[in-house]
């Protein structure tokens, strides 16, 4: 949904060839995924990379973790949750 709300922001880069505002910002991409496929994630990073090219956001980072499925199950991995807030902390810095 969120990108589909962002037609306008495609339009005005490609088709209106406006430079973006604020041209130097950054994002990173964190996801959840429940099987252990390979190339779980390939779709939606370059989803997420071609979105943050249209906004006219740099793709810094990612964050993908695999196995997780249930609410809440996220827990048993307080590794990545770690990992989150200091994804979360680098953005913040830059």
């Amino acid at each position: 949904a969120l990108i589909d709300r962002s037609q306008a922001l495609w339009a005005r880069k490609y088709v209106l060839k406006q430079i973006p505002p604020n041209s130097s910002r950054k994002g990173a991409f964190i996801a959840v995924g429940a099987t252990q496929g390979v190339k779980l994630f390939d779709g939606a990073i370059l989803t997420v990379q071609y979105f943050f090219k249209c906004i006219g956001a740099k793709y810094v980072d990612e964050l993908l973790i695999q196995g997780v499925d249930a609410r809440g199950e996220i827990k048993k991995f307080p590794a990545k949750l770690s990992e989150a807030f200091e994804l979360g902390n680098r953005l913040a810095q830059t």
